[in-house]
């Protein structure tokens, strides 16, 4: 059991933070991991790293990776474009969680900057056949180097618009952790990225604590 729980959210690539968020749009915002501390580590330095994490949080096949970094190796210029609206879209959408799992409102300029990313990749979008009804999704073969940031755009409307605000949540384990996720656990009580990271690591300090102030009286 312990070893399925270490396993969990692992993703395609070991070289990116752990799937923790539940929903893709938080799982963008924690590719810095401890952001509150103050050595917060950056996994996306450019736009590979990009397209590299959309394969490994499963946005992307591998065919449609290995098109985005062919296609920003021929053009850097708009790969170094594209990557910079991919920050900037990053930077709103922890904002905007934040906001939400503090229990306030998110300013309307990183809304606005949400609802343009998703206008964008829905102007890319089609209605296809799926089970009984229909869904939005995108071509197969679509290079798009913004492309990495349209499944992200959706998800993060889709949990503004559908999802529970109360389960939009900031990991209250150690000082430096700070990701956010959407809590599905079935009485909303998940207080932990995850519960053998930051869970543990709060239990052991709370044990240490009682321990010296039991040796201390």
């Amino acid at each position: 059991m312990g070893g399925n729980k270490q396993n969990r959210g692992r993703g395609r690539d070991p070289a990116f933070p752990r799937l923790l968020g539940a929903r893709p749009c938080l799982d963008y915002v924690n590719t810095i991991e401890s952001p509150l501390g103050a050595h917060p580590e950056e996994f996306l330095r450019g736009y590979p790293d990009l397209a590299r994490w959309s394969r490994h949080a499963g946005l992307l096949d591998d065919a449609a990776t290995a098109r985005l970094l062919d296609g920003a190796a021929r053009d850097p210029d708009a790969a170094g474009v594209a990557f910079d609206r991919a920050l900037a879209l990053r930077a709103a959408l922890t904002a905007i969680f934040r906001a939400v799992a503090a229990g306030g409102s998110p300013a309307p300029p990183d809304l606005e900057h949400l609802q343009r990313a998703y206008l964008a990749a829905l102007a890319r979008a089609r209605l296809v056949p799926r089970g009984n009804g229909h869904d939005w999704a995108w071509a197969e073969d679509d290079a798009a180097l913004d492309r990495p940031l349209w499944a992200v755009a959706r998800s993060a409307v889709e949990l503004l618009t559908v999802g529970d605000p109360a389960r939009i949540k900031q990991c209250s384990g150690t000082d430096d952790c700070g990701w956010l996720f959407y809590d599905t656990s079935k009485n909303g009580s998940r207080r932990w990225c995850s519960m053998e990271g930051c869970g543990s690591r709060v239990k052991g300090r709370r044990h240490y604590a009682r321990r010296r102030g039991a040796g201390a009286g």
